[in-house]
């Protein structure tokens, strides 16, 4: 006898095993680019992809990861209390993304990689203008601020190319409630 699990547990076990991604990919990312590029003043961050992709199969339970990532690379960093707040509520302006859904439609945006990668491209913009936002509320100098753009461009490449290779698996990329509900239909 098979047991079935509900769509609130599969929701919940889907958010999870994306959190757990979300912070071995960024563990991974973190130490990679600290022992093979210490001077680096860039970063690379999978936390807007993985947001992105949680809005498009959750929507607002990207608030979630989106926080979760602030919180992770912030540790990692070695951060201080500031800047948990600067990278777990900048990121928080992300979900501005969510507007892309109202304007386009998610199945349009799914299955156009244009209308994917901008969406993506979207994420991250809207995550680093959150942080320097953040910042600046903080006191912290323009400069500094303008630094919460700058230094994080290598994952405006990184979210792009993220979603560009998501979007081609078959239901990964798309909101889970219209997947269950195709792949149902197609039982």
């Amino acid at each position: 006898m098979r047991r079935q699990i509900s769509f609130r547990q599969y929701r919940l076990i889907d958010l999870t095993i994306l959190a757990v991604v979300l912070g071995v990919s960024q563990y991974v990312i973190h130490r990679a680019c600290s022992q093979w590029y210490p001077e680096q003043l860039y970063v690379v961050s999978p936390v807007a992809a993985v947001t992105a992709l949680v809005m498009m199969r959750w929507n607002g339970c990207g608030a979630v990861h989106a926080l979760v990532g602030g919180v992770v690379f912030t540790a990692l960093s070695g951060g201080t209390p500031e800047q948990y707040l600067i990278y777990s509520l900048g990121n928080l302006l992300g979900l501005g993304g969510l507007i892309f859904f109202k304007l386009f439609g998610k199945e349009r945006v799914r299955q156009d990689s244009f209308l994917t990668v901008m969406f993506g491209l979207t994420v991250q913009l809207l995550m680093q203008l959150g942080r320097a936002g953040v910042a600046g509320l903080l006191g912290y100098p323009w400069a500094a601020c303008l630094g919460f753009l700058t230094t994080d461009a290598l994952s405006d490449l990184f979210t792009l190319f993220l979603l560009w290779i998501i979007r081609r698996v078959d239901g990964l990329f798309e909101d889970q409630k219209a997947y269950l509900l195709r792949v149902q239909e197609q039982q």
